[in-house]
């Protein structure tokens, strides 16, 4: 059992600095085991794999946690604390995984840590850096279609009953062809995240998984549903039709997020044109005092009595965001959802 703790701790220290080299550049960071760790008290010992090291030329210390069993967040910050003291450097806890409400904690009391290929918290050394660097792994990553994705975000707002629908009716609600539905259907299963059922000549998409497992297994195919973001000072565009609030202004409506001083909005491609043929003229560049006109690659009305687009198109398009305020706000999001 040792053998095997010792082997995920070493795991967990080579997707850590992996990962800190990637983001920072390469070479970084370097760590090495040393006689002072092993002077630490036991119960940091046993919980912590610690290594005194340099980031960016600076000294750190690196504190992997052993094993998976989770910590609370509350005792990571007293353990943080008393390696501070101890070994008079920062400290940086790398974790394998971490909750959003432990997250929330952890950013709340000023806590470094580090998630692989998923977040670095560093604040004592300027160093914020959020879920925008899993753009290296989505990159190299097959995506979904904007068809297949507005599928499953349907599904995904809409089914919370049934395992088992019937895409090619949401499809053309959604305004898509046949054609297009079942290249959605084909990516679906080809991604693993539905089964096809077929019944004499109709197609059906059974969930092998719980909904919210679906949406962290579908995550890395899909990408934000902005295609580009336009600027107007005129606004008639919020009196378009099918227009939602979308961005921070959407954020703030559904969290405890403050209102941003630049109202931003959603419409499809077509609506655009519709709103330039009406005499409002858009700015290809970001306008101060302007309002952000998001173009969305599907429908921004997925919740057709809302006032602003679904959160979980939503979640997609600010999860780049290295604002911590933000971070945290999506977090709820994906907490107050109704899987």
């Amino acid at each position: 059992m040792l053998n095997l703790i010792f082997m995920l701790d070493k795991t967990l220290l080579q997707q850590t600095i992996k990962y800190l080299n990637q983001v920072l550049g390469e070479n970084a960071v370097h760590v090495a085991q040393s006689e002072a760790a092993n002077q630490l008290p036991y119960f940091l010992q046993e919980t912590y794999e610690v290594l005194p090291g340099r980031m960016l030329g600076h000294p750190i210390t690196l504190a992997c946690v052993k094993g998976h069993d989770p910590i609370a967040a509350q005792q990571i910050d007293q353990h943080t604390k008393k390696l501070g003291e101890l070994l008079q450097t920062p400290v940086i806890v790398a974790l394998p995984e971490i909750a959003p409400g432990e997250r929330k904690q952890l950013i709340t009391h000023g806590v470094a840590f580090v998630v692989p290929n998923t977040q670095l918290f560093a604040p004592q050394m300027g160093m914020i850096l959020t879920e925008r660097f899993r753009n290296l792994n989505r990159r190299v990553q097959e995506q979904a279609s904007p068809a297949t994705q507005a599928l499953l975000i349907w599904f995904l707002n809409h089914y919370p009953t049934t395992d088992t629908w019937h895409p090619f009716e949401i499809a053309a609600t959604l305004g898509y062809a046949g054609m297009t539905a079942t290249r959605a259907i084909r990516e679906l299963v080809h991604f693993k995240l539905f089964e096809l059922e077929v019944k004499g000549r109709i197609k059906y998409l059974k969930l092998q998984m719980d909904r919210r497992q679906l949406w962290k297994m579908a995550k890395p195919y899909l990408r934000t549903p902005v295609a580009k973001t336009l600027w107007t000072f005129d606004s008639r565009v919020l009196e378009m039709p099918d227009i939602r609030w979308a961005g921070e202004s959407a954020l703030a409506k559904l969290s405890m997020l403050n209102d941003p001083q630049q109202k931003v909005v959603a419409l499809t491609a077509e609506a655009a044109q519709k709103a330039k043929q009406a005499g409002i003229f858009f700015e290809p560049r970001k306008l101060a005092d302007g309002i952000a006109v998001q173009v969305w690659r599907y429908l921004p009305t997925m919740q057709i009595k809302e006032t602003t687009v679904d959160p979980l198109s939503l979640w997609l398009s600010l999860r780049d965001n290295p604002d911590d305020r933000i971070q945290m706000s999506l977090d709820d999001i994906e907490e107050q959802f109704k899987w």
